[in-house]
């Protein structure tokens, strides 16, 4: 029987690589290190942001900022702390469901923090709004405030605006999509149901820029007319994202170097 050869990049994995997970893949930040968390001699606490991308084969826990800015109650979240027990080290596993996150996404949270982090002492299960225990907002730097509400996922669009084939063109995006899919040589059109931002990456050309934010004029106005909804229309520059356009994407981080094709 043949083996297919199939090169996949991360978080643009498709679904029948994602298939063989049963919603149990993980992304940790950095390299693989060469010791243990526990043989490590300043170990930091370590969040994870367990999420549906349009599917529930496109379930992913990727691990993020701790921040407790980055919660949201439409997600579910999994903090893994540093702590003594008996003079030892030790981690503390926390699952924090938020109050607004599926039963499915729920279910699947506990068995990734339960299954998948064999280093920990304890797994706890917290429901927002019951009390977290202050070791939890202490890692994350404090109780602020952060999203309540996550439906911009049933409506979220991306879409790609280039000139590379000779002329110009806009296409969208799957709703799988992740920081990678800003591609520095074209501008990007998001749509979060309240927002329509236009991403322009570093490479792009004038007529891409142009054509792109009048792409983006004219279906900010189509929409208001079809459905009545207005939208901000906002400007984003590679690099210079703010925090309502990064909480939109799945882990997002550092901008790395890409091939051309992976756009």
């Amino acid at each position: 029987m043949p083996v297919e050869d199939e090169r996949c990049f991360q978080q643009q994995e498709n679904v029948k690589f994602l298939s063989y997970f049963n919603g149990k893949f993980i992304i940790h930040k950095g390299k693989r290190p060469a010791n243990s968390d526990l043989e490590t001699p300043h170990p930091r606490p370590r969040m994870y942001q367990v999420r549906q991308n349009g599917n529930i084969l496109a379930q992913r826990c990727v691990e993020i900022g701790c921040s407790s800015l980055l919660l949201n109650s439409g997600f579910c979240y999994i903090l893994k702390v540093p702590a003594e027990k008996d003079g030892d080290m030790c981690f503390i596993l926390y699952v924090w469901i938020g109050s607004r996150s599926s039963e499915e996404l729920m279910n699947a949270s506990v068995e990734i923090g339960k299954e998948a982090f064999d280093d920990v002492d304890t797994v706890s299960v917290l429901y927002e709004g019951t009390n977290e225990p202050d070791i939890f907002w202490n890692a994350i730097g404090g109780r602020r405030q952060y999203d309540n509400q996550s439906d911009w996922m049933d409506v979220i669009r991306l879409f790609r605006c280039s000139n590379e084939r000779g002329y110009f063109a806009v296409s969208e995006k799957c709703s799988d999509f992740c920081q990678d899919d800003l591609s520095d040589e074209d501008v990007m059109i998001l749509d979060s149901g309240t927002d329509v931002f236009v991403w322009i990456g570093e490479e792009s050309s004038d007529v891409e820029r142009k054509l792109a934010l009048k792409s983006a004029q004219l279906y900010q106005q189509h929409i208001q007319d079809l459905a009545g909804e207005a939208r901000k229309l906002s400007i984003v520059r590679r690099g210079k994202e703010n925090l309502k356009f990064i909480k939109l994407f799945h882990g997002w981080g550092p901008f790395r170097a890409r091939t051309k094709n992976s756009s």
